[in-house]
């Protein structure tokens, strides 16, 4: 019996290999993913906010000045800014951009892996990478900056990456962020900004953009009026900004109230005792012994000082009780480091013979110094370290340093009582202080120099020592030589300066 015969069947095609291509073109896509998504993280993480500012407060917890990576960098929120600047910036770089929830990256992809990644006009996201990374030269790096670029925007709201980008930006004149170069270009914040200011700034922030073509789409994206246009377009670029040469930006809160010298004194003393990464990174903020108002209101006087007579430079310091330094003002910055003794003796400056080997004097005496001796004597031969700082703390605002009254040197009291006999006694009263019994009672020394059209004062009251000194203008402007002021008049207005300085301190 033979065995049937079976008919052949056709066996299906193997499916192992579509399975596998599918496992491979999934792991494709997905390793992609993963590349895109971490390629740029860790190096743009230190970019994302990787400094703060260090703050400083004054003796009341007023905040007068911040500390930057950036000498000329001041952040701003866009709170702060100017509504016309932030849509003069946006038209001019990036329009559409917080219109949308994310920049497409897929284009982006395509055009680094086609390597014409240049040709595309950058989001504000890509233009933020590229302050910290440069501009892609190969695909590898153009694939990094896009995986940043999608990293930043998973992570962080579009206005926040914006406002980070507007206040890192450089502007020119030095400055960076928008509101360093207000003041720098305009010598207004950002907030006060001008249409025509704020289109100039956008096209700076452009580079390529013409002040003009961003008005133009200004108006027509309704932001300005065609009349606000045509007034705008009249204003030349002279009109706009400020001469060049007064183009440093401030880099404190305060302008115009000589805290430029206070501020470097705090950020010294800081750098010495905690280093200069921990004050640029913003991982500090300080109470100072600056009294923010009495600062201000000894800048007021001093100018008004300065408008009434011929002085020329000015310089002068007050130090309370335990030599704090609660303000300080020049005419420049330089002054403070002037040495008086360098036409006369340390004897003139304090009004009578001075044993050097109880001061331990330095070669020189500069307008803090002179506070500094005049503070000894009035305080019972106590000589203290003159302190900026009175408290540190840290990020979370728990308190690191809190800095004390340290006697340096004591001297005894028939020296103190000896000294002291030989220095004048001042009696001032501000218009504040009409009652007698409420003038200020001032020891000190009062000395002119006519041969050098300088006058100078130390003297210490109950709270306070002043210390000042100025020179008196010889030349007039029309470069008439004008005759020397005499001995009595410079002692007048040294004197009329030092009581008001006296009676807004105590005040």
């Amino acid at each position: 019996m033979t065995d049937p015969v079976v008919p052949d069947i056709e066996k299906p095609n193997n499916p192992i290999w579509p399975a596998a291509l599918y496992v491979v073109l999934v792991g494709v896509i997905f390793g992609f993913g993963i590349l895109m998504r971490t390629l740029g993280t860790e190096p743009v993480q230190r970019y994302v906010k990787p400094d703060s500012d260090t703050l400083v407060f004054d003796r009341f917890g007023v905040e007068m000045g911040r500390f930057h990576l950036e000498p000329n960098r001041i952040p701003v929120t866009l709170e702060q800014m100017s509504p016309i600047l932030v849509d003069a910036i946006l038209v001019a770089l990036d329009p559409l951009y917080l219109n949308t929830e994310k920049t497409a990256t897929w284009p982006l992809v395509v055009s680094a892996l086609n390597g014409n990644f240049l040709s595309a006009t950058p989001s504000v996201t890509q233009l933020y990478v590229r302050l910290h990374h440069g501009v892609p030269s190969t695909r590898l790096a153009a694939l990094r900056e896009i995986s940043s670029v999608v990293y930043l925007e998973r992570t962080y709201p579009k206005e926040a990456i914006f406002e980070e980008y507007l206040s890192a930006i450089p502007l020119g004149r030095s400055s960076y962020g928008v509101e360093a170069a207000s003041l720098a270009w305009y010598g207004r914040k950002s907030g006060e900004l001008e249409i025509a200011q704020a289109a100039h700034l956008a096209s700076l922030a452009a580079s390529t953009s013409d002040r003009n073509e961003i008005l133009d789409t200004l108006r027509a994206s309704g932001s300005i009026t065609n009349d606000e246009l045509a007034r705008q377009r009249q204003i030349s670029l002279p009109d706009l900004v400020k001469p060049a040469g007064d183009s440093n930006p401030q880099h404190q809160m305060a302008s115009g109230i000589g805290l430029k010298t206070p501020l470097e004194r705090i950020y010294l003393a800081l750098i010495e005792r905690y280093g200069q990464d921990a004050v640029v990174q913003g991982s500090l903020e300080t109470r100072s012994t600056i009294d923010l108002a009495l600062q201000t209101r000894i800048a007021e006087i001093v100018q008004e000082f300065e408008v009434g007579t011929e002085v020329q430079d000015i310089a002068l310091v007050v130090l309370d009780d335990r030599n704090q330094l609660r303000a300080a003002y020049a005419s420049q910055e330089s002054l403070f480091e002037r040495d008086l003794s360098d036409a006369r003796t340390v004897d003139q400056l304090m009004g009578q013979p001075i044993e050097r080997s109880f001061f331990g004097l330095l070669d020189e005496i500069t307008v803090l110094r002179l506070g500094e001796l005049h503070s000894i004597l009035g305080r019972n031969g106590r000589s203290y370290d003159t302190e900026v700082l009175l408290e540190t703390r840290d990020q979370l605002g728990q308190t690191i340093d809190l800095f004390g009254h340290h006697i340096r040197l004591k001297l005894n009291d028939e020296s103190v009582s000896r000294m002291n006999d030989q220095l004048s006694n001042f009696r001032f009263r501000g218009p504040h202080l009409a009652a007698t019994n409420n003038e200020i009672e001032v020891k000190g020394n009062l000395g002119v120099d006519s041969q050098h059209q300088i006058a100078w004062f130390g003297g210490t009251s109950s709270r306070f020592t002043v210390s000042l000194w100025f020179t008196s203008q010889i030349d007039s402007l029309d470069g008439i030589k004008q005759e020397p002021q005499s001995g009595s008049s410079l002692r007048r207005e040294a004197e009329r300066l030092a009581r008001r300085i006296f009676s807004a301190a105590h005040k």
